[in-house]
């Protein structure tokens, strides 16, 4: 009875979607509107000397002092005790992994066995409203089962429900669907993961994940699961379709193959040597750390069915990925903010920052990650990740100086603007709203 009320409500709201179509051909153009803050930080780190930013037609038209001489007309916002700095971008989570029910002990095992796809939807919807209140605007999503992630990118982008703008990677090269080792030659094996990368993007995906090794939730073990050309094939399978590539590595021994063939991000990797991460460097391929989501196992191992010995495990890589992170970046390694966000986790997206600084990074090095980096990783340098004229309208107002003190970003989120329009406004109270769609 349960799962038929929850594949009610998810058909329900799919069937809003030529309702919200049809209403958007009578909508007027958006108004032009003039916000002013106490200081403007651009995603460059660089503070702005203007106060000021018009906003048209879900684009940044103007950032300057006194400009209501040139928009009078212009509906005014004040928020001139906040500072604006860009949209965040999570380049790493998994938006649609959640359910409605509480956990039975064993988290992943109700996920993968027992929540429908429709449930799944229901608690993707909760996780992209709560991800969008800590002011990401814009997220790359790296693994999703039954195509819930492109139901939700859809929703989204018709504007039924809140949430970031998606960048999605599908199901992607993972054991669970591409068996390492599976029977066949080499080169039948190489052909496989190649036509893999095609399904992917036909399906729409922007990305291609390839699970690299081993290495999830309290496994931490890093076993190589591809060999180099299948890992060489898949990844030029995805570029001549413009798909970009993450690899996922939980140790070290895949990353020389990573850079050699050529992919987009590396996400995880710990223990990595001196030369191989001069290579990373001079091949300019972004690092993706996701260090936070090992404490947030640890701290919530009763859900998950973890022992004590397992969160000892979890919170021993913490060390190992920060210093990682610290001469990653020192090395020049380009960096990029993920959270790796499952299940409960939305919400503390953006808490990674505090690591990021912890490890040795400046506060502006860390908001650079989650935005003009991190757009540069996306391929949207020239629309995300800035506050600049021709950029999209995604501008979070948080209390405090980000460059001072990173949690500013981290905790302190009272608004947030998404391609123009006002989708968080907490200033009043500072408290997120509940979950919605879950029953």
């Amino acid at each position: 009875m349960r799962r038929g009320r929850l594949a009610g409500a998810a058909s329900t709201l799919l069937g809003l979607l030529a309702l919200a179509a049809a209403s958007a051909v009578a909508e007027v153009a958006p108004e032009t509107t003039l916000l002013r803050f106490s200081a403007i930080i651009d995603g460059t780190g660089e503070r702005l000397p203007g106060r000021e930013m018009v906003v048209a037609e879900g684009r940044i038209a103007a950032i300057g002092e006194a400009l209501d001489q040139r928009y009078p007309a212009a509906t005014r916002i004040d928020l001139g005790d906040l500072t604006a700095v860009p949209g965040l971008i999570d380049a790493h989570l998994h938006i649609t992994y959640g359910f409605c029910r509480p956990s039975s002990g064993d988290a992943w095992r109700q996920l993968l066995q027992e929540t429908p796809a429709a449930e799944r939807l229901l608690a993707a919807i909760d996780n992209a409203a709560r991800t969008l209140e800590t002011g990401v605007t814009s997220a790359r999503d790296l693994m999703a089962l039954d195509g819930v992630d492109f139901q939700l990118r859809e929703l989204i982008e018709r504007g039924v429900v809140p949430g970031p703008r998606l960048f999605l990677g599908g199901t992607g090269i993972h054991p669970l669907v591409m068996p390492p080792g599976a029977a066949g030659s080499t080169a039948e094996r190489v052909a496989s993961l190649g036509q893999r990368a095609h399904e992917v993007a036909d399906r729409g995906a922007q990305w291609l994940k390839i699970f690299a090794t081993t290495g999830t939730g309290s496994d931490l073990s890093g076993t190589r699961n591809y060999e180099f050309p299948e890992i060489e094939a898949a990844v030029a399978a995805a570029h001549s379709r413009g798909l970009r590539v993450a690899l996922h590595a939980y140790g070290p021994s895949v990353v020389p193959d990573a850079i050699r063939a050529g992919v987009d991000s590396i996400e995880h990797a710990v223990d990595v040597d001196e030369p191989t991460l001069r290579d990373w460097a001079a091949a300019g391929i972004f690092y993706v750390p996701t260090i936070d989501h090992n404490r947030w196992y640890a701290e919530h191992r009763g859900e998950f069915g973890y022992s004590g010995d397992d969160e000892a495990r979890l919170r021993a890589f913490l060390p190992r990925n920060m210093e990682m992170l610290g001469r990653a970046w020192r090395a020049g390694v380009p960096i990029a903010m993920g959270s790796d966000a499952v299940l409960g986790m939305f919400g503390e997206n953006t808490r990674e920052l505090e690591w990021f600084v912890a490890a040795g990074l400046t506060p502006a090095a860390a908001l650079r990650a989650a935005t003009a980096d991190a757009a540069r990783l996306l391929g949207e340098q020239e629309r995300l990740g800035r506050i600049a004229p021709g950029f999209a309208a995604d501008i979070i107002a948080i209390a405090g100086d980000p460059l001072a003190d990173i949690r500013a970003v981290t905790r302190r989120v009272r608004w947030v603007m998404k391609g123009g329009e006002v989708v968080v406004d907490r200033r009043s109270t500072g408290t997120p709203r509940p979950a919605r769609y879950c029953p």
